[in-house]
């Protein structure tokens, strides 16, 4: 039993195009060895269905193994920093009440360790250090001793 060659050449096809919507950059290597298979069927009329799906999957599997590094951007799966969650400059806001809050990238973020700062220097728009962010909190940096 064999596919009729035009049965290959529009899976092939399928595959390239669905490359386009999914961007996993893998089936399109499949889409030009069903292709191929394709071809091979118009050329070798007699080519059996499992000569046919072998050429399809293991052309697939090589251009795929030969070509794909070469087209995915290096660095695709590396993490970034997110620059909001850095450390760095704040200033410290203190409310009526003597609740303390430090004024950050853009938002208000509850102090984790308030101890950290000694009485005197616990003023409404001191700038502070703060070395990271954790649980929704910033983490600020000891002051330094002067």
């Amino acid at each position: 039993m064999t596919w009729a060659w035009w049965i290959w050449i529009s899976a092939g096809v399928l595959l390239v195009t669905a490359e386009a919507f999914l961007g996993s950059f893998v089936i399109l290597w499949f889409g030009f060895g069903a292709v191929l298979s394709g071809l091979l069927t118009l050329l070798m009329p007699e080519l059996h269905l499992g000569g046919q799906l072998l050429i399809a999957v293991l052309s697939g599997a090589v251009l795929m193994f030969l070509f794909r590094d070469r087209w995915v951007a290096r660095g695709n799966a590396e993490t970034d920093t997110l620059y909001t969650f850095s450390g760095g400059p704040g200033e410290l806001k203190v409310s009526a009440s003597g609740e303390m809050r430090v004024s950050a990238r853009g938002t208000y973020w509850m102090i984790a360790n308030p101890q950290v700062l000694p009485e005197a220097q616990r003023r409404d728009g001191m700038t502070v250090v703060i070395e990271r962010f954790e649980n929704n909190r910033a983490v600020l940096a000891p002051p330094e001793a002067g």
